[in-house]
């Protein structure tokens, strides 16, 4: 079990962690500015499961293999890499969208849930964090070392799900405010094309 110290110090490294923008951020301003809250909230149900995996794989040492493995940890990467600049550029091509139907609808929101997923799953900085920083908090003399990962990913998670959901939420707002400006709306998916060619490219300097 953590010391309280170690949960105290454990909070304010991740805190700054959180806060500091990255490719889940900028996917989630994408999404709300693109297409609205209800798609924001999808994709960040994507990205939380893919912190939820992350901390079972660290927990079953999986990650750290990953890290040991610098060809393995390149393709995580770069696969990240193209697959934003692929949303990037298909985001460019298409025109404003029009309204779905209820079925469309909820299929785009499953769409957006898969691409938080995959989002998450390829962020570097959180790849970094788990390998790096994760295991500086464990302490054998403290018990069980998988209770302790246990304990600390699922602090990390909830304070990640707090920050995301505030973010796609004034990232919907800002959707919303753009949305009511006929000039703006023509150039949304523009908007939202250059958010992800920018996340490819803060993903790729990262990765570098």
């Amino acid at each position: 079990m953590p010391t309280q110290q170690t949960l105290l110090a454990f909070l304010l490294v991740s805190a700054g962690v959180i806060l500091i923008p990255g490719p889940s951020n900028l996917f989630l301003l994408a999404q709300g500015i693109g297409h609205g809250r209800r798609f924001a909230l999808a994709a960040t149900t994507g990205i939380e499961t893919a912190s939820a995996i992350r901390v079972m794989l660290a927990v079953t040492g999986l990650t750290a293999a990953l890290g040991s493995s610098a060809a393995a940890y390149d393709v995580v990467r770069w696969a990240g890499v193209g697959y934003l600049a692929y949303l990037g550029a298909r985001a460019f091509l298409a025109g404003p969208q029009e309204p779905h139907s209820a079925a469309m609808q909820q299929m785009s929101l499953a769409r957006s849930a898969r691409k938080g997923l995959l989002v998450g799953l390829g962020n570097p900085k959180m790849i970094i964090f788990y390998l790096a920083f994760l295991p500086q908090f464990i302490h054998p003399g403290h018990g069980s070392a998988t209770t302790q990962m246990l304990i600390l990913g699922g602090v990390f998670w909830l304070l990640g799900t707090a920050w995301d959901l505030t973010f796609a939420c004034t990232s919907a707002t800002i959707g919303t405010w753009l949305a009511g400006r006929p000039r703006t709306q023509a150039i949304q998916p523009r908007l939202e094309g250059l958010t992800y060619l920018s996340l490819a490219g803060w993903a790729a300097i990262t990765s570098s």
